[in-house]
């Protein structure tokens, strides 16, 4: 009874966080005057709000058709995993959120971004919502949209300008979706505003951890900016489409025309960042001028790069993957972009400093491992600098994955890993230094000049998570280790054979030249092993024991092949098998996924795996 009364005090307390929040309690679109809170009518009441007319002010102090009360904030929570339909836009003209309701119960795990969303949707012709308070003397508002799903009218869409949203304020989209946007100009947003008039508030957009997909326009097939002030990083930016050839996806109408443009590089706040751009259709990626940066990005598979347009030489492009597209620069006559420290083809070989050279990219290496853009990765492939395009189960966001393949000597021949600033001296960090963190949030290395290039930071831990499972007679035991081996693969038979030689007892190796070496408290073992390139594992037990078989298994990565010394090539994965025999019911702690009887939480250090990460050699 006492933990009862527990678990309805923390869910009570739940959902007092949320009280004095606009709950939106109906799907449907109307503004009418009875119980039910629509999301029109949620925003309605905080324009009202913060009207300069006093009558609107007076006339919501206790709600407004069905909505909040007179303690409300400026959120408006929708449900998870519901659609909200519009026929119409709304108007916006007062700073406020939109996000989805968090998961309430404390028994839970929290959800990862976007796994949850609500999703607003136009069923009429027009955009989702026009950001604009009609004043050019006030400062912008922000607005701010998080965890949704934000869905347009798609190919019946009558909009000229911004086919999602038509922003003219502050406006931040977080862990959302954002699709079938169709305008003539910015098939997401039209960003309106001049920095440089004094008579006009300037908008501006900023992306995060987001995925922008089947938008089209014009020009500006996501972004149509009258200068340009945006902000895209940590997202994926795929098969959108420009309708003219000469346009962009993020498109810039103007340039900056005063003589400040480098601070916005040392701010770091206009550009692209942390991003995987493919799959992209018809006209460029971005037009960058001056004032812009683009920085740890993966662009490849487009019909085209970006264009080039910055002569006064304060627009810098480093530590990114700019390959593989029909056209991966096109330049103006009189540009100077700094494009340094990046993948790159000869034509995006530009104003690069010695310290930071360009690495250029060889004809006749291929590009993704296999013989498809998407799916599962062939990590037998001998050639392909990344794996296809992939979304792991616990992310809406995906990725190419870099490989470090087996042909490679030493870390040094890779073309991407480590390759972020490795010539400079580390005196200044200046233009090309890395993100602190890569597409997925994870953390880059430590040292500015040895990140990896493009969107993804080949991330390895020092520790190891253990692996297992329990079983009953009559079972056998199937679990995965790649869990446990970071982002490394294993290697194959054929490399084992190179290093090692053949097996002393005559047998053929295992990928990731697989060794089993028994625990003191079990020093037999108990059953047999066998382990797949994919590091799928199937553990057969010597007949009906019961008990625990605890071993090691020990195996050879991508990355510990590098060490020296066979003893520090292999890392060790505390593994336990525990078996007994048939009870009739269900046993909740069978994990195909690792841990069993010793708790996926616990974490052991990594065997053998010296300093190798950063070496600057």
């Amino acid at each position: 009874m006492l933990k009862r009364s527990i678990a309805f005090a923390l869910l009570a307390a739940a959902g007092h966080a949320y009280s004095a929040d606009i709950q939106v309690t109906t799907t449907i679109d109307e503004d009418v005057d009875n119980t039910v809170c629509s999301l029109r009518e949620a925003v309605e009441l905080l324009n009202k709000r913060n009207s300069s007319n006093s009558t609107d002010v007076d006339s919501v102090k206790e709600g407004y058709h069905g909505c909040g009360s007179k303690d409300i904030t400026s959120n408006i929570i929708l449900e998870r995993d519901k659609e909200y339909i519009l026929n119409k836009k709304i108007l916006i003209t007062a700073p406020l959120t939109i996000t989805t309701a968090g998961n309430d119960s404390p028994f839970e795990e929290n959800d990862q971004p976007g796994a949850h969303n609500a999703t607003i949707k136009m069923v009429g012709t027009e955009r989702l919502f026009q950001i604009d308070d009609g004043s050019t003397e006030k400062a912008s508002f922000s607005v701010y949209l998080n965890n949704l799903n934000l869905l347009g009218a798609g190919s019946k869409s009558n909009v000229t300008i911004g086919g999602l949203i038509l922003n003219h304020e502050g406006l931040i989209i977080q862990n959302s979706r954002l699709t079938d946007g169709y305008a003539n100009e910015g098939g997401v947003i039209y960003n309106q505003g001049l920095l440089t008039q004094t008579d006009q508030t300037a908008g501006s957009v900023r992306i995060v951890n987001s995925l922008i997909q089947n938008n089209k326009a014009n020009q500006g097939g996501v972004i149509y900016s009258e200068q340009p002030l945006y902000f895209i990083t940590q997202s994926v930016v795929r098969d959108n489409e420009v309708g003219l050839a000469s346009g962009s996806l993020f498109y810039s109408q103007s340039k900056f025309n005063d003589e400040s443009t480098g601070q916005y590089l040392s701010r770091r706040a206009i550009g692209l960042s942390n991003s995987t751009i493919f799959h992209n259709k018809v006209g460029f990626i971005a037009n960058i001028y001056d004032g812009m940066f683009v920085n740890n990005i993966t662009m490849i598979k487009n019909d085209k790069g970006l264009f080039l347009d910055a002569p006064q030489g304060n627009a810098a492009i480093s530590n990114s993957v700019l390959v593989g597209n029909t056209i991966n620069c096109q330049a103006n006559a009189t540009d100077k972009t700094i494009i340094q420290s990046n993948l790159v083809t000869t034509e995006c070989d530009r104003n690069a400093s010695s310290k930071l050279p360009n690495i250029l990219y060889p004809a006749n290496e291929k590009l993704i491992a296999g013989t498809t853009d998407e799916g599962v990765c062939d990590v037998t492939s001998k050639d392909g600098l990344f794996c296809p395009f992939s979304t792991p189960k616990d992310s809406f966001l995906g990725f190419f994955k870099p490989r470090l393949l087996e042909s490679y000597k030493t870390l040094a021949d890779s073309l991407i890993i480590n390759k972020g600033r490795l010539y400079s001296d580390g005196s200044s960090t200046g233009l090309a230094r890395c993100e602190t963190f890569d597409q997925r949030g994870k953390r880059r290395s430590g040292y500015d000049e040895l990140c990896d290039l493009g969107a993804i930071e080949y991330i390895l831990n020092n520790e190891i998570a253990p692996v297992g499972q329990d079983i009953r007679y009559g079972q056998v035991a199937t679990f995965s280790i790649l869990g446990s081996l970071s982002e490394a693969d294993l290697v194959t038979p054929t490399t084992c054979k190179r290093l090692f030689g053949e097996r002393a007892d005559g047998k053929e190796w295992q990928p990731g030249c697989l060794k089993v070496i028994q625990n003191k408290d079990t020093p037999v073992s108990k059953g047999s092993l066998t382990l797949d390139q994919n590091g799928n594992v199937i553990y057969t037990p010597n007949g009906n024991w019961h008990g625990a078989d605890i071993f090691s298994i020990q195996v050879v990565t991508s990355v510990t092949r590098f060490n020296e010394g066979v003893d520090f090539q292999y890392i060790s994965i505390p593994t336990t098998i525990s078996q007994a025999p048939l009870s009739g019911i269900e046993d909740k702690s069978v994990s195909a996924g690792g841990g069993g009887s010793v708790g996926s939480g616990v974490l052991f250090g990594l065997l053998g795996l010296i300093a190798l990460r950063r070496f600057k050699s």
